[in-house]
């Protein structure tokens, strides 16, 4: 397995890193920089100014896209959502938890994503839907993962379009 870039927008987000090479990116106001960068996680560690849950996905996602990541876990690591971001074909996957739950794509689905104008609304908070969306209508997979509050085994569903 090549980079893993993981996304979160809080330190305490950090949890168990999968394998391999990884680059945490917080994506912040400033708030948690100090306290993040003071913090030694056992990985890269970068920051990048967001603000709201669309700034800091896009954020991340440039960034992984630069540092050329294989796969992308926003919002920390959910070992679900990154098992199906492995192989070639473009994959998508969305945690479903409120107020929105964790992305996980691969590199494949990246470049698709570099191609993608974005609006205004994606940037303000509604990522998600902009990328179930945009993704839906090139006709590439899309999962859906849920997580109960106590994690437990998490239920799956595949959408098409």
């Amino acid at each position: 397995m090549g980079i893993t870039v993981i996304g979160i927008t809080h330190p305490g987000q950090v949890g168990a890193l999968p394998g391999g090479t990884n680059v945490l990116v917080l994506a912040d106001d400033g708030t948690y920089a100090d306290e993040f960068l003071d913090t030694d996680f056992g990985a890269h560690q970068l920051v990048v100014r967001a603000h709201g849950r669309g700034s800091a996905f896009f954020g991340v996602a440039d960034k992984a896209r630069e540092l050329g990541a294989d796969r992308i876990l926003f919002g920390g690591v959910h070992d679900t959502a990154a098992s199906f971001t492995t192989g070639e074909d473009p994959v998508l996957v969305l945690g479903v938890r409120p107020p929105g739950g964790p992305i996980a794509f691969n590199a494949a689905f990246g470049e698709w994503l570099a191609c993608w104008p974005r609006p205004a609304g994606a940037y303000a908070g509604d990522v998600d839907h902009w990328l179930a969306q945009n993704a839906l209508r090139e006709g590439l997979r899309v999962e859906l993962v849920s997580w109960l509050m106590e994690p437990t085994v998490p239920l799956r569903r595949k959408l098409t379009a």
